[in-house]
């Protein structure tokens, strides 16, 4: 995802599903015409942006030709894998994968089994490989058992097992990049699908090859948000006036605690960037959670983590934004609102804050 024609057909996908019709077709021809001249070979990878529109229904659009399929869905947890999404449906409970022809199936591998009663999961960056969880037991006395496999269920194996334990279950968080290890947290049950943001409140590693477990430094830490990635592990932690930023560098176990940037009560979603160099956070100042009455306020925080830096970018935004994505080289952040189901895009020179897309962006599945 990092070519020029791949970011200029992201950009181009992300616009389109913002625009009216006629300004959809226009803009579509002119804008491919230049592109298929150029990367004419790129077609054979059908490449398709996904988005969750209306809380219901998955979009689906191919960026060369403008067709559009919908699936209706009524589900969570929504990530691409491959050439499909995957998700867990609430009607049926069980894992399903919506494939970019609208078509529904049942995850081949990934199920909860009896008695298990949740299943968490968790793709490795590059897309090789995912971890999942089952969650069973009543909410006093909680076991979890972790798998690992590649994408298409070679090599599956159990990895962990854990509890019981007293409303508390293992949660997969993110692969290293070699993915002889899994990060995990212990997590609050149901707690982490309230929050504005996503908490952690105990992280650990897990060795895959001898099953040993390790907390992260300065674990188990406050219920608060956090991020691993590019070697690197960003830690938000509760503090009078807001929330200390602690990074510490996995490689050389090296630490800088950066002090609070304002004063606002939430914090979460923190998102590395690929390299390594940057980082982005979410704050919150938010009344009446929930209710018709709630009332926002949300800043993005720039890390700087060469220099151990931060600044906020931009000026507060009245919405609830969750960064997803870093994209357009790593010059640009991908934003959610959950709540008007829409996609923005702020960049990291000026911090201009844009909406893209109506609907929440999910990523691009490619076939072929």
């Amino acid at each position: 995802m990092r070519s020029d024609f791949t970011q200029d057909v992201k950009q181009m996908g992300l616009k389109l599903l913002a625009a009216r019709p006629t300004a959809y077709r226009n803009t579509l021809i002119l804008v491919l015409l230049s592109l298929l001249l150029a990367f004419h070979a790129s077609a054979a990878n059908d490449p398709r942006q996904v988005f969750l529109t209306g809380g219901n229904q998955l979009t689906f659009i191919d960026l060369l030709t403008g067709e559009t399929r919908s699936a209706p869905v009524n589900g969570e947890r929504f990530v691409v894998v491959g050439g499909s999404v995957m998700f867990y449906d609430r009607a049926s409970r069980r894992v399903m994968l919506a494939a970019p022809n609208g078509s529904l199936r049942a995850h081949p591998f990934i199920q909860p089994s009896d008695p298990a009663n949740r299943v968490d999961w968790q793709v490795a960056h590059d897309g090789q490989m995912i971890a999942w969880t089952e969650t069973s037991g009543s909410p006093s006395a909680l076991t979890t058992t972790t798998w690992i496999a590649t994408m298409d269920g070679e090599d599956k194996r159990e990895v962990f097992s854990d509890g019981p334990r007293d409303g508390i279950r293992a949660y997969p968080v993110a692969f290293n990049g070699d993915h002889t290890m899994l990060y995990m947290d212990y997590q609050p049950n149901t707690l982490g699908d309230l929050t504005p943001f996503r908490q952690y409140a105990g992280l650990f590693a897990l060795d895959l090859a001898s099953g040993e477990t390790n907390s992260l430094p300065g674990e188990p830490g406050c219920f608060c948000g956090a991020g691993i990635d590019a070697g690197m592990f960003l830690r938000l932690a509760a503090a009078n006036g807001g929330f200390n930023l602690r990074i510490h560098d996995l490689n050389n176990d090296s630490e800088t605690l950066l002090t609070p940037v304002n004063a606002f009560t939430q914090g979460g979603d923190v998102l590395i960037a690929p390299d390594g160099t940057r980082a982005v956070y979410a704050l919150a100042q938010i009344s009446g959670f929930g209710t018709a009455n709630q009332s926002v306020q949300t800043v993005i925080v720039l890390v700087d983590l060469l220099n151990r830096s931060q600044q906020v970018l931009g000026a507060p935004s009245d919405r609830l934004l969750r960064p997803i994505l870093w994209t357009e080289d790593d010059s640009a952040i991908l934003l959610a609102d959950p709540q008007a189901q829409t996609t923005w895009k702020a960049t990291v020179q000026n911090g201009t804050l844009e909406q893209i897309a109506n609907g929440i962006y999910l990523g691009t599945v490619v076939s072929g």
